[in-house]
C-alpha cells in the first residue's frame, strides 16, 4: 500500500503545482482568493464579511457579524467603512431597535456577488465536467474523508522532525 499512496500523494504534489488550478481553488469566497476583483479580492476580510453578508439578505447587526466572524467590534466597523466607501453594503436603521444599524449588501454588492458566484460555478464545471456526476459524488467523498484524517494528524510529525532535515522555513531540504 505505500507504494499506492506514495502515488496519490505524487498526484495531489502535480495539482498544486498546476498554478490555475491553485488560482481557481484560491479564488473561492472565503479561501482568501485575490483574483478578477472577486468578493475575496483586496483587504483579507473584506471578502468573508461579504460572504456573510449574501448568506444574511435581511443584514446583520456590527456585533453579530463580530461573532459570526470572531473579530473585533473595532474591526468590523473599519471593514463596513471601507465596503460602505465602494459602494457594496449599506447602513440602515433597524426597524425593531433605534440604537441598532442594520448592515446588508447593497444592489452593487448584491451583482458582485451574483457574478462572482457565476464565475464560480464556470470554474467547477470547467475543472469537474469531465466526470460524470457517479464520479464527481465518490471524489467528493473520498475528499471529505481525506479531509477528516487530515484534520486528526500532528503535522509536526511531517515538517522538518527528521535527523538531517532543516527546520521548516530554514534553508533548502536536502534532495533525495
Amino acid at each position: 500500500m505505500t507504494n499506492r499512496s506514495r502515488d496519490l500523494l505524487n498526484s495531489f504534489g502535480k495539482l498544486l503545482q498546476n498554478r490555475a488550478f491553485l488560482m481557481a481553488v484560491g479564488r473561492q469566497a472565503g479561501m482568501g482568493g485575490h483574483g478578477n476583483g472577486g468578493p475575496g479580492s483586496g483587504r483579507r476580510g473584506q471578502g468573508k464579511l461579504l460572504k456573510v453578508l449574501a448568506q444574511s439578505p435581511n443584514g446583520l447587526t456590527n456585533a453579530e457579524i463580530a461573532e459570526i466572524l470572531d473579530i473585533r467590534p473595532s474591526s468590523v466597523s473599519a471593514t463596513i467603512n471601507r465596503l460602505v466607501a465602494a459602494g457594496f453594503v449599506e447602513r440602515i436603521p433597524s426597524t425593531t431597535d433605534k440604537r441598532a444599524v442594520i448592515v446588508r449588501l447593497s444592489a452593487q454588492g448584491q451583482r458582485l456577488f451574483a457574478q462572482y458566484d457565476e464565475r464560480i460555478d464556470a470554474t467547477a464545471d470547467d475543472l469537474f465536467g469531465g466526470l460524470t456526476p457517479d464520479e464527481q459524488a465518490q471524489l467528493e467523498q473520498l475528499l471529505t474523508k481525506l479531509a477528516h484524517q487530515l484534520s486528526d494528524l500532528d503535522w509536526g510529525d511531517y515538517m522538518g522532525h527528521m535527523p538531517g532535515w532543516p527546520h521548516p522555513g530554514m534553508g533548502r531540504h536536502p534532495h533525495f
